[in-house]
């Protein structure tokens, strides 16, 4: 017993067990309760854009800027379909909408898009999918899920690779907008996941990736990545929108799992 209190505090620190008493208390306080809000969670502080300075760090910060910010963004792709939700031109493949002031997220398939795969609720360490077809293994499931996972896209890499000396970008201003663009193949293809090497795409490929930011108010609208691969083109966007004006709302019967309160309160990794 003593080796294993020794490795606890040697990985937690020595007040592991007073965190672990509060959190068993808590969790017995909370069991049952639907969508209460998490104690050991000190929201973000949300981060405002700097209009003022260059177009080109106005657009980089605005990339930035959504972790930690609530907004509602729309995966695009190209399709032909009616009975879909039509966006831009294309359809609404999924629409995330992501609330870092309560460190939730939600999923959901755009309509026609059934055969994608479950709805997701998720919080920082729990994830539950729901509006699935009905099948009892995979209508109700529940699993341990990082808070990384709230977004398709990683915006800090690629405002850090936009930013970089090896990546050439050209910055525009017009009715409103600051239009950052790459003609960077390796970037393109890796945010299109068309290569599964991204330093080494297709000969043929030829892709380009623009950035479009709200110039007045520096909130980001776009990320826009189109591509030619020889006799094929392709293109995705991702629309943002609805910033700091979102809620998340649990689904009803989804309690948060035991094991997230108590996984919550003892492991620092998760919390901004």
């Amino acid at each position: 017993m003593s080796r294993l209190t020794d490795a606890l505090r040697a990985r937690f620190g020595d007040d592991i067990f007073r965190r672990m008493a509060i959190a068993a208390v808590l969790t017995a306080l909370l069991m049952g309760a639907v969508g209460v809000a998490d104690p050991f969670y000190s929201p973000p502080e949300p981060q405002t854009v700097d209009t003022d300075g260059p177009p080109e760090q106005v657009a980089l910060d605005a990339l930035n800027a959504t972790e930690t910010n609530d907004y509602r963004m729309d995966w695009i792709t190209p399709c032909d379909s009616e009975n879909v939700t039509r966006r831009d031109g294309g359809c609404v493949f999924l629409r995330y909408t992501v609330e870092r002031s309560d460190r939730e997220f939600d999923t959901d398939n755009g309509e026609g898009y059934f055969g994608s795969g479950p709805d997701v609720y998720a919080d920082a360490v729990s994830a539950t999918y729901y509006d699935f077809p009905e099948n009892p293994d995979r209508s109700r499931s529940r699993a341990l899920n990082l808070w990384a996972g709230a977004d398709r896209l990683d915006r800090s890499d690629l405002a850090a690779t936009l930013a970089s000396p090896g990546v050439e970008t050209t910055v525009t201003e017009s009715n409103g907008t600051i239009r950052l663009r790459t003609d960077n193949d390796t970037v393109a293809s890796r945010l299109l996941g068309s290569s599964e090497n991204a330093s080494a795409p297709p000969d043929s490929f030829d892709g380009t990736v623009a950035v479009t930011v709200d110039a007045e108010s520096g909130w980001l609208r776009a990320i826009t990545i189109r591509s030619d691969n020889g006799n094929e083109t392709d293109w995705q966007r991702y629309r943002y929108d609805r910033w700091n004006d979102v809620t998340v709302e649990r689904p009803a019967g989804t309690n948060r799992p035991v094991l997230g309160w108590v996984f919550d309160a003892i492991n620092r990794e998760y919390r901004p």
